[in-house]
């Protein structure tokens, strides 16, 4: 039964109704999909006397990230759906044929509304003129088969993509880059992490924040004491000339004048003696102008070594030196 023009908050209630009725073609298109509402789709295809076809989007960082299942796509393509890739593909509606919905969700289950914790999405049913217009649109669109060997490619691509993070941006290609971009964001979403702006004397030196590292905190506060950053912290490193150029990891708790650290730094060391061990986590292959002053309103803290970072600063952060991989 159409209802044109209503709004859904869920909508797995309409598209599991739909294809249930089904009295025509389907065309779905969805740039993420999970497992469980593939196969249910798959299920009810199989049986199905009308065409199927679904758009996606082979993205290897969707995939590493678990937002697009491989194994999903291949029950569709098992089931008899025509599963098609599409560059930059975006857009989220479901043409059952002659009903047709446009709307926000992707079809995973929080995307629908049918799972545990379900998204937060708004959808539309679309008028009899509307489906026409959508259908005509979807298969204008430049597209391609997907094959169990581009699911092969992809799985193996996105394997790659979960390994330990890579130190640079350096031979990745910009697909790969934006993976671990997207990574380190997810990362730091953690609230267990606390996210750092570091300011370290000299020149950027890059070549040296693509291997495990460290840096020194002066006394937290006027008291002694340790600093309070932590493993697993996430620090962007600006330089003396207030340059931004890397982001490294915390694998240490704060050392106290480590033999190592006083053997190479000297007197400089007891103005620093707190010692953090580091790890690369997103270092570009070039120096980018990201100034300290365009993050925060005042760089004055950093004459204490560091300052903390909100997440929106830190993420305009990493996007900014992503753009050198783009």
């Amino acid at each position: 039964m159409m209802n044109e023009g209503a709004v859904h908050t869920k909508a797995a209630d309409w598209l599991y109704e739909a294809i249930e009725r089904v009295e025509g073609d389907v065309l779905l298109a969805s740039p993420y999909l999970s497992y469980d509402v593939c196969r249910r789709l798959a299920q009810v295809a199989c049986r199905s006397e009308y065409k199927w076809q679904l758009f996606t989007c082979l993205d290897p960082s969707a995939v590493a990230n678990g937002f697009l299942r491989t194994d999903g796509l291949t029950e569709l393509m098992h089931g008899g759906v025509n599963v098609r890739h599409v560059d930059r593909l975006h857009a989220k509606t479901f043409i059952v044929g002659g009903r047709g919905f446009l709307g926000s969700a992707n079809l995973t289950g929080a995307g629908l509304g049918s799972s545990a914790a379900p998204n937060v999405e708004l959808g539309v049913e679309l008028g009899v003129a509307q489906v026409v217009s959508v259908r005509v649109a979807m298969e204008e669109w430049s597209s391609r088969e997907i094959t169990a060997e581009d699911l092969k490619e992809l799985h193996a691509q996105a394997q790659q993509l979960t390994q330990a993070a890579r130190p640079s941006s350096r031979g990745m290609d910009s697909v790969a880059g934006l993976a671990l971009v997207e990574q380190l964001l997810l990362d730091a979403r953690d609230g267990e992490r606390t996210l750092w702006l570091k300011s370290e004397y000299g020149a950027p030196a890059l070549d040296q924040w693509r291997n495990e590292w460290f840096f020194g905190s002066p006394q937290k506060g006027k008291g002694k004491g340790r600093p309070s950053i932590k493993p697993g912290d996430l620090v962007l490193i600006c330089a003396e000339t207030r340059d931004c150029y890397a982001v490294v990891e915390v694998t240490s708790e704060p050392e106290e004048l480590p033999k190592f650290y006083v053997d190479e730094r000297g007197q400089e060391a007891d103005r620093w003696p707190w010692v953090s061990q580091t790890k690369p986590r997103f270092v570009p292959d070039d120096l980018l102008e990201l100034k300290a002053n365009e993050l925060v309103r005042s760089t004055r803290g950093l004459q204490n070594g560091h300052i903390r970072l909100s997440f929106e600063q830190f993420t305009n952060a990493v996007r900014s030196l992503a753009r050198l991989i783009t």
